[in-house]
């Protein structure tokens, strides 16, 4: 009697090997370099905040390695899923996020001024992170409805989930995470075919909004000015601190761990984290870092052109608008080309509610991209 035995089936057919060959390998590539890029500094920054607080050297690294699991679970999983399924998740998301952004008005963390956090037990969650994937989910659905008989507006919802979402996050207040919003949606907007009117109309509103913010908070006044004069509010020296530690960088940098921006520099964890790239690391890896994001955005918007799917077509031009405009900002505070905002840097920045929101868009964008969804010819 002879006995036969069946060969197992080859990876490449299970749903895993069909989901690593559907991946775009260059936009994973940038994204994992990104994310590692992020742990090795936060193991560099960690010192400036925990030893103060009497804590061990690296209590924040192992803090931003425990939400990096989470992290990567769902990048993961919504890069595993299908069209549908993240419109799905998006949609849910985006009801989520919105009951966490009213109750952080009730009874949120105040810090500097502004109620951002909600504080856990052992952990804080910044809902408007959340909020920027999400309404890039919900907005590129309803931009998808075609309109008809029985059909809802689709455009006049997704600008009332706009219009909510930044006077939830314009309350708190945080006036660059408003802002930053409302440019990603009206890239989105632009995308649909709207006409050059609209578009028009959209940077008037834009400009009026930043003149009468201008006018009204002290808070934005001061930014503003920090652009065209470092002295003009007292604030200068954190700008001269931050320069010289990308002057002192040079193009191969002083060396992990040696340089003195992120001792000097407030917030150089997170709102100024590539200063203490520039010094370290030197030009060389603050360019490939930009590349890397750069990578991300443009080759994004390439395929969405591609994409079928009118939902998944709108959701990657905003997710690559997000990461592109989140981390030209971050980086154009550095170089003092843009007033100072509070901006983290995409998967780099210390801060457990970044890394789970850019895990939730850039699983979101590893998903959509992937070559078994559906192309144009």
């Amino acid at each position: 009697m002879t006995l036969i035995l069946e060969h197992p089936p080859e990876i490449s057919r299970s749903a895993i090997g069909r989901w690593w060959r559907a991946l775009d390998k260059w936009l994973l590539a940038a994204v994992a370099f990104l994310f590692c890029t992020g742990l090795v500094l936060a193991f560099s920054t960690s010192p400036i905040l925990a030893i103060p607080r009497d804590q061990d050297a690296f209590y924040f690294a192992e803090r931003q390695l425990i939400f990096a699991i989470p992290a990567m679970l769902l990048f993961l999983a919504f890069s595993m899923s299908t069209p549908r399924e993240i419109r799905r998740a998006g949609v849910l998301l985006f009801a989520f996020v919105i009951a966490l952004l009213v109750i952080v008005l009730l009874i949120g963390e105040e810090r500097n001024g502004s109620k951002r956090w909600i504080s856990l037990v052992f952990f804080s969650v910044q809902p408007s992170e959340l909020a920027k994937p999400a309404l890039i989910a919900m907005s590129a659905w309803m931009f998808s409805l075609k309109p008809g008989t029985g059909a809802p507006p689709g455009g006049l919802i997704a600008a009332a989930c706009l219009a909510l979402v930044a006077l939830l996050v314009g309350m708190q207040p945080d006036y660059s995470q408003t802002a930053l919003i409302c440019v990603v949606w009206g890239v989105m907007f632009f995308m649909t075919g709207a006409s050059i009117v609209w578009a028009v109309s959209a940077g008037l509103i834009a400009m009026a909004g930043i003149g009468i913010a201008f006018a009204v908070s002290p808070y934005v006044a001061d930014r503003i000015k920090l652009l065209f004069d470092a002295d003009a509010t007292g604030g200068g020296g954190q700008i001269r601190r931050m320069l010289d530690a990308i002057q002192n960088g040079g193009f191969w940098g002083v060396g992990p761990g040696e340089g003195t921006a992120k001792f000097r520099v407030p917030d150089a964890h997170s709102d100024f984290v590539i200063a203490v790239v520039a010094e370290e690391y030197g030009l060389l890896l603050t360019l490939v870092i930009i590349a890397a994001f750069a990578l991300i955005s443009i080759r994004s918007f390439l395929i969405a052109m591609r994409l079928k799917s009118l939902f998944a077509r709108y959701a990657v031009c905003g997710l690559a608008a997000l990461i592109g405009f989140q981390s030209f900002i971050h980086i154009g505070v550095a170089a003092r080309l843009l007033p100072p905002t509070g901006m983290t840097l995409p998967l780099i920045s210390y801060g457990g509610s970044s890394l789970l929101a850019m895990g939730i868009a850039c699983g979101m964008l590893l998903g959509l991209t992937r070559a078994d969804v559906e192309r144009r010819p």
